[in-house]
């Protein structure tokens, strides 16, 4: 075990699944999931960190039904090809011996519109920023049917050979929307007051916990601060932290700001591990819960220094897997590791507008190592 890092390379644990470091390959939409490949692609890219080092993988966001899909190039669960494709990365992935989980997804008002497409729907018809329309309000029955949606989605993980779901309950997408008073105007079993705001949430964990059985890990993603005046108040996130795990979370992924919120959550200028503190309020609340921080911890030494300063079981790590996919075999060997600089020029950028991911500083990061190398073994004789 490398110096210094005793604590993130000490195996881990979600529910039953036993992890064999603390960082967690966070989610991040790819737009490759219609590639006509069969999979191809989205399984070498997850197999490359594999062989990395990874643990435990999240897929971007698979939509648990057409209307929540954020972006034309997002998959739905309902497509039978694009669940062949899943099957096959599932698949080669387990054979690896890698670990993956599949992440149910729903935008809700922030899904584009498009031509002949379903229109965006969300509790109350209140207009996004993001996709520049107005939703359509779901009706009680319809509510009802995507909590079903999101129960459906977890069963086809599971059948098609995932470690793990993750539900998607941050950013300001459709559980989100449910939770927060700027979003949710109801009056009825779905909303009105705190209590019933939080009630859609739990009641798609509870959902997924019985589609998949008792020993099936559910990670829930919710946001530990949406960082909108007038959102949801600290008060309601606890409650609602302990409300999840009563319903049957494993594990509480915190993520912090809608892609809404005025102030910055994942850019260069925020300093690294700034919203630590935020997760850490989630596991205080949750106790004996497995709680993972996120958003700007690039390097594992920063893991190492939240896992040992705080309560926190684990650290989840997105983008920095598109920088280095072997970010967890270098730091391990104390090798050079090419870190993320929160550009989001080639991946957040991108998936917003459903293009292909990639990342910017890596290609550049790698392309200046090879000059250095050529040059260093022309003049150095090395």
């Amino acid at each position: 075990m490398t110096a210094g890092l005793d604590r993130v390379l000490r195996p881990g644990r979600i529910g039953r699944l036993v992890l064999p470091h603390r960082i967690v390959m966070g989610a991040m939409h790819l737009g490759w999931d219609h590639r006509d490949d069969g999979g191809r692609a989205l399984a070498a890219f997850y197999l490359a960190r594999v062989r990395g080092g990874a643990g435990l993988m999240v897929t971007g966001g698979a939509a648990v039904n057409p209307a929540g899909a954020d972006v034309p190039s997002c998959g739905v669960l309902d497509d039978t090809a694009f669940r062949a494709r899943l099957r096959r990365v599932a698949g080669e992935v387990g054979a690896a011996g890698g670990l993956l989980a599949l992440q149910l997804f729903h935008a809700g008002r922030y899904a584009q519109p498009t031509p002949g497409g379903p229109h965006p729907v969300a509790p109350s018809a209140v207009p996004s920023p993001i996709s520049r329309c107005t939703p359509d309000a779901l009706p009680a029955d319809a509510v009802t049917r995507i909590v079903e949606d999101f129960a459906r989605g977890a069963a086809h993980a599971r059948d098609l050979g995932f470690s793990a779901v993750e539900i998607m309950g941050s950013e300001g997408y459709l559980i989100d929307q449910f939770l927060s008073p700027l979003t949710n105007r109801r009056d009825d079993e779905w909303g009105g007051d705190p209590q019933r705001r939080m009630r859609f949430g739990t009641a798609v964990v509870a959902a997924v916990r019985a589609a998949v059985g008792p020993d099936f890990p559910v990670v829930m993603r919710m946001t530990g601060d949406d960082l909108l005046p007038g959102g949801t108040d600290p008060d309601t996130v606890t409650a609602y932290a302990r409300a999840l795990a009563a319903a049957g979370a494993d594990a509480l992924n915190v993520g912090v700001g809608w892609h809404e919120s005025p102030v910055p959550t994942v850019q260069a200028l925020v300093p690294p591990g700034h919203w630590v503190p935020v997760a850490a309020a989630v596991k205080a609340a949750v106790g004996p819960l497995p709680v993972l921080a996120s958003n700007r911890i690039n390097r594992l030494a920063q893991a190492e220094a939240v896992l040992a300063g705080t309560p926190l079981d684990l650290v989840s790590m997105a983008r920095p897997f598109l920088a280095d996919p072997a970010l967890v075999e270098r730091s391990r060997h104390g090798r050079p590791v090419n870190v993320c600089v929160a550009c989001n020029q080639a991946c957040i950028d991108r998936s917003l507008v459903g293009a292909a991911v990639s990342c910017w500083w890596g290609c550049w990061g790698m392309r200046w190592r090879w000059v250095g190398w050529r040059w260093c073994s022309r003049f150095c004789g090395r």
